[in-house]
């Protein structure tokens, strides 16, 4: 009879382990600390000012327990790919992507191995491109429409004597920075503007690719490109160098030195994303449910203090009709 109960008992701890390992690991415990992995494809202001967005915003409205891990690709493509694999063999209770390679990635994954992992992207354009993020019926997130004719049209009325512009893109970035290219190509020649153009692959290819091309341009354009923000430092130096000026697509270039700046506060991108996370965390809703938002304030901002550098006249800018921020955070030489 002991035995029978003995047995019974057993038979009763092993079910009941089993039953809990098979659990979700948010139901094993009251006091579970949630798990997020974040995904950066490179580092850079403009998505540091995104991360610290999603992270102050978390910080301040979640209460439950919880923990980051922060996953860098540094750029490489390779170890971006490894790096997805992880997160996803992870048993995370949530990964928010920043920037269009992560967030494909990590769609694409959950599509391939059949996962059912939470997935919060931000920092991507166009609606369009954010909706395929959706399909795997897993993901929900915040895009930014960009409008990179209304930055040529500023460009335009703030130096109309420009004849030439320097593109400095990767056109292997997740969106497709060469269709735009084109299509600011014809768009500049309505003011009579020619658009070149030189691929970087790597931020430290940009100190010898470009700076042979300054003195045949008036012009350096960047667009949002992680690849051309994280090497921004050394475009503001041979700018700054070569009296040219800067535009850049991030208002966080702006702060670093670009004289010239068009787009949105990264940090609302984050705190955005933060919002819809909790939404996933705390009410238990799924992506699916969530409907993705834009991000749609821009800014036309105005370096002060590298402007007299880079060929932009401040007394003459403030004159124009233009809403105009002026940054004097920093200044590089």
């Amino acid at each position: 009879m002991i035995k029978k109960l003995l047995l019974v008992i057993g038979c009763v701890i092993v079910g009941v382990a089993l039953y809990m390992k098979l659990l979700p690991a948010s139901a094993h415990s009251g006091d579970h600390q949630v798990r997020i992995a974040l995904f950066v494809p490179i580092s850079h202001p403009a998505l540091e000012e995104v991360e610290r967005g999603f992270k102050e915003t978390m910080d301040t409205q979640y209460t439950a327990p919880y923990r980051y891990t922060c996953f860098n690709a540094q750029g490489n493509k390779s170890l971006l790919r490894a790096q997805a694999e992880e997160i996803i063999a992870g048993n995370y209770d949530l990964v928010v992507t920043l920037g269009a390679t992560c967030s494909e990635t990590i769609v694409g994954l959950i599509k391939k191995k059949g996962v059912s992992l939470p997935h919060v992207f931000c920092a991507v354009d166009s609606k369009a491109f954010a909706k395929t993020l959706c399909s795997s019926g897993c993901s929900t997130g915040v895009y930014v429409e960009l409008d990179y004719i209304k930055e040529m049209d500023l460009l335009h009325k703030i130096k109309p004597e420009a004849t030439t512009v320097l593109l400095v893109y990767d056109p292997t970035h997740g969106t497709g920075l060469e269709k735009y290219k084109h299509e600011l190509a014809s768009y500049l020649k309505r003011y009579s503007m020619t658009l070149n153009a030189v691929e970087i692959y790597h931020p430290n290819e940009i100190q010898y690719k470009v700076s042979a091309l300054l003195p045949k341009n008036d012009v350096v354009l960047v667009l949002v490109d992680n690849t051309v923000v994280a090497g921004i430092d050394a475009l503001i130096s041979l700018c700054n160098r070569y009296g040219i000026t800067l535009m850049a697509s991030d208002l966080a270039s702006g702060k670093k030195g670009a004289a010239l700046a068009y787009g949105i506060e990264e940090y609302e991108s984050g705190k955005e994303a933060a919002i819809q996370s909790l939404e996933i965390l705390s009410q238990g809703k799924s992506p699916k449910d969530i409907a993705i938002c834009a991000v749609n304030r821009f800014t036309l901002a105005v370096n002060a203090k590298t402007a007299p550098s880079q060929s932009i006249d401040i007394t003459s800018l403030m004159a124009q009709p233009l809403d105009v921020v002026i940054i004097e955070d920093e200044h590089h030489d």
